[in-house]
């Protein structure tokens, strides 16, 4: 029994290292990554071959292998959801003067808020932008309850180590 228990928790720690492994190899945090790397192919090896060399005898051994990998993805995603790695970008359109309050109180709350005039089917609209950690993103929409009639999207995004993009960065 206690094999199998040793499979599953082995491979249930190597799956989520690489889970949280990919996330941040996205978003370009190199050092981690390759920290994490290391310990995922040497826990790879020992449970990879500790299955494959009993597997003839005990096929129990795959079935504990399965389900640790399957379980393995869920809790590496909990994981990097609680770590919350990164930035994000929220992007809130309301009617102009709804937005108008809601950059108001953005502002005061300490988010850089970038507004743009938009048009909605409905009509004039405004466009608000903020950059924020995202851990930080349940206490930002928090300052947006009470409105109802938002559009509101969320999207992780990567900073880049140069700073501004110049167009004559761009043009090659």
């Amino acid at each position: 029994m206690m094999i199998y228990i040793g499979i599953f928790v082995a491979k249930l720690l190597e799956v989520s290292i690489a889970t949280v492994r990919v996330v941040l190899t996205a978003r370009g945090n190199r050092i981690v990554s390759s920290l994490l790397a290391a310990i995922e192919i040497t826990i790879w090896i020992i449970v990879t071959s500790s299955v494959l060399l009993g597997l003839s005898d005990d096929p129990l051994r795959a079935v504990a292998f399965g389900l640790a990998f399957v379980a393995g993805i869920y809790l590496g995603i909990v994981i990097e959801d609680k770590l919350a790695l990164g930035l994000a970008q929220i992007e809130v359109i309301a009617e102009f003067e709804e937005a108008k309050q809601i950059t108001k109180v953005l502002r005061e709350n300490g988010y850089g808020a970038t507004t743009f005039d938009c048009e909605g089917k409905e009509g004039k609209k405004l466009s608000i932008v903020v950059k924020v950690l995202r851990k930080d993103i349940p206490a930002t929409m928090n300052l947006l309850k009470g409105h109802d009639q938002l559009f509101v999207s969320v999207t992780d995004i990567r900073k880049l180590p140069i700073g501004s993009i110049s167009r004559r960065m761009l043009i090659k």
